[in-house]
């Protein structure tokens, strides 16, 4: 998928994981940013 996010960041799919409090856990981050997406702990 082609955005401006994916091409700014060198990601394929255009998925941001941020501190999401309790609900983002390293594992998710992890998780996303293996499948090709951008994870933040």
């Amino acid at each position: 998928m082609k955005t401006a996010i994916a091409e700014m960041f060198g990601i394929q799919y255009p998925i941001i994981c941020g501190a999401m409090m309790w609900l983002c856990q390293p594992k998710l981050c992890a998780a996303i940013s293996n499948a090709g997406g951008m994870g933040i702990t």
